[in-house]
């Protein structure tokens, strides 16, 4: 056993560890000693006193979790906690890093979390949050230091929008930490993002109109069967791209012209309901007969074309750019239904329920028995002013292979 007696840093604890020989290790301007684990990777931090002429060892922390940069900071909180009497034991996350690094973990496996949502977590922390705010002290961090190192910077290259997203990760993550009692207070607790910009964020125009809709009914009905069928559902009834992409055809109940669209695909976690119109449901059987040929007899309306399952989000998207060749996305369907929707005069809250948007307490009690026939009258009149326009799949359905039913 051999104490090494030097002066504390991080590069000189890694050169120390490399003499097989050294097992402590400390430096005599500090009441600190580093006892390093037989594995040499890891260790502890002790604080050591002296107390009625006897040296007093308090265990204060883990290396390498705590750095000896870490430990030589936070030294004036440990010393004064000892001498007040109190349990003497160093915060593990010094700094924002240790606490964002927590949170992404913890993110990635929260199976409440969709897919894309921790995917968006993972790169507001690891590119934008710990990159600038990772070597901050927890005790440092303020409204100046959010708006100098975070805000201010990200605003020159982002839009609003997404720095007030990456902003709320950061508000996340501060507030699970404190609800959860592992750091103290929360020092984000009284800021919102408006101290930092109170320009309002502009609502990014429609990217399709309702002008557009002959060019894209014609678009729909050139290109692939699949690439069709996702663009025309989206359109048809306003669904989003992670619900259609992961269609069943047992989702449909053809003797009661109805898709039933379960809530653990859904966005909202809420069960959607939607009726099957004669023209859904003659595209439906034209599809379902061009799977079967092809030799496909599985539950997908878009199946993975190299695994079980259905569509992942990028295949998805990748069938909407063969429509769209990139002008615009999945959403932009969805929203220039609801746009449609209302120059034909649909109901807001029959929209709104067609939509799967979550719905207020307000909004609960305006839902009637009735509203079913209200979402199918609407979905009938926004079909046959489709159809007026132009039928993408006229050229395309046979009659003789749409006489079986949508269900095998």
């Amino acid at each position: 056993m051999a104490v090494a007696c030097i002066a504390l840093s991080d590069a000189a604890i890694k050169r120390a560890v490399a003499d097989q020989s050294i097992t402590e290790i400390r430096d005599p301007r500090y009441p600190l000693r580093l006892r390093l684990a037989s594995s040499r990777s890891r260790g502890s931090w002790y604080l050591v006193t002296n107390k009625e002429g006897k040296a007093n060892w308090s265990k204060v922390a883990n290396w390498p979790l705590v750095s000896a940069k870490a430990m030589l900071d936070d030294l004036p909180s440990l010393s004064m906690q000892h001498r007040q009497d109190q349990s003497v034991k160093v915060n593990t996350w010094l700094s924002c890093g240790g606490l964002l690094n927590w949170y992404l973990s913890r993110s990635q496996s929260d199976t409440s979390l969709s897919i894309k949502r921790r995917r968006n977590i993972k790169c507001a922390i690891s590119k934008h949050l710990i990159p600038v705010l990772g070597e901050v002290m927890l005790s440092e961090i303020n409204h100046h230091k959010v708006d100098e190192l975070l805000i201010w910077p990200l605003q020159s290259r982002y839009s609003i929008g997404s720095v007030r997203q990456y902003y709320a990760v950061l508000r996340k993550a501060f507030k699970q930490a404190t609800v959860l009692k592992l750091i103290g207070d929360d020092p984000l607790a009284s800021l919102s993002f408006t101290d930092f910009i109170s320009t309002p964020i502009a609502t990014k125009p429609p990217k399709l109109q309702a002008t557009d809709l002959p060019q894209l009914l014609s678009n729909i009905g050139t290109t692939s069967s699949g690439a069709a069928l996702l663009v025309f559902i989206m359109l048809a009834y306003g669904t989003r791209i992670g619900e259609t992409r992961l269609l069943r055809w047992n989702y449909f109940d053809e003797a009661n012209a109805k898709l039933v669209i379960p809530a653990d695909i859904t966005k909202t976690h809420a069960q959607l309901t939607i009726p099957i119109t004669p023209l859904m449901a003659d595209v439906l059987r034209w599809h379902k007969a061009k799977q079967e040929a092809a030799g496909y007899r599985g539950a997908y309306l878009f199946p993975h074309p190299c695994r079980n399952g259905g569509l992942d989000e990028r295949s998805a998207n990748s069938l909407v750019k063969q429509v769209s060749n990139s002008e615009w996305t999945a959403h932009d369907l969805r929203k220039l239904a609801r746009s449609c929707w209302a120059d034909l005069g649909v109901d807001y809250m029959v929209a709104e329920q067609m939509l799967n948007h979550s719905m207020t307490k307000l909004d609960q009690a305006y839902i009637h028995t009735y509203l079913a026939d209200q979402k199918r009258a609407a979905i009938e009149l926004w079909h046959s002013h489709l159809v007026t326009i132009h039928h993408p799949f006229i050229a395309l359905l046979d009659q003789d292979s749409i006489k079986t039913g949508i269900i095998s």
